[in-house]
């Protein structure tokens, strides 16, 4: 079995939700030029060498990413603890899943006492929207398709740039972007952070969405009407 699993299923936006700058009360502010990878120790692999967990553990990965920005002491639940929830979500088969609705799922059920306010989709080729939900709500939630030379370049820990496409997709991955610069996007997978190109970004990536946790969303929500968000989610959940 291979080290790197995978696991996203394809994606797909409730009928009823508009993407993030919608929900703004006017044009979004720029985002600064670079945002810093958050010091996290260890990103662990989160069970993902073993199973298609990838959209379980990116959640925990962006959750961990806003506590080290935000300088909180959280506690994490343990690897076993992630595939555990994963497989509950699941009902017990390794199918992978579909990023939105197990955003749903936790925004109803919780996720071991950390919660999602709310969520909203960002269009992967609007780069200043994606890194202002970067800078803003400390990571995104994005899935991404994988290629063989992907893997490879990600072991030999080089950036995934136009050369890692050059090869068969494997299938569909979870990675929050947890940071970027002039020259990547800096994404967490299988335990490791792995520099993006953006020439790159715009080939592999297949849906971005821009995450409220339950701390942002006692705040402003950054500008955005969390009243209307939230409205358009109670009524796909209806």
């Amino acid at each position: 079995m291979s080290t790197f699993q995978l696991g996203r299923l394809p994606g797909r936006v409730p009928v009823g939700l508009r993407e993030l700058d919608f929900y703004a009360a006017g044009p979004l502010p720029k985002a600064p030029a670079t945002v810093a990878v958050p010091p996290v120790p260890d990103w662990q692999m989160l069970g993902n060498d073993r199973y298609g967990d990838c959209g379980v553990a990116g959640l925990q990965h962006l959750l961990m990413a806003d506590a080290a920005a935000t300088h909180t002491a959280e506690a994490f639940p343990t690897e076993q603890q992630v595939i555990d929830y994963y497989l509950a979500y699941s009902g017990g088969q390794d199918g992978g899943v579909v990023l939105s609705d197990f955003l749903a799922h936790v925004r109803q059920r919780g996720y071991y006492g950390h919660t999602v306010g709310g969520y909203a989709p960002v269009n992967i080729h609007q780069l200043p929207t994606l890194q202002w939900a970067v800078w803003a709500y400390d990571a995104a939630y994005c899935g991404i398709a994988v290629t063989e030379q992907m893997q490879q370049d990600f072991q030999a820990r080089q950036p995934w740039t136009l050369e890692s496409l050059d090869s068969p997709v494997l299938g569909g991955h979870c990675v929050p972007i947890v940071g970027y610069d002039s020259a990547y996007l800096y994404a967490v997978t299988w335990g490791k952070v792995q520099p993006i190109a953006y020439s790159a970004w715009h080939y592999l990536a297949e849906e971005a969405w821009a995450v409220i946790t339950g701390e942002l969303e006692h705040g402003d929500g950054r500008g955005l009407s969390l009243a209307a968000l939230k409205a358009d989610l109670d009524r796909i959940r209806g």
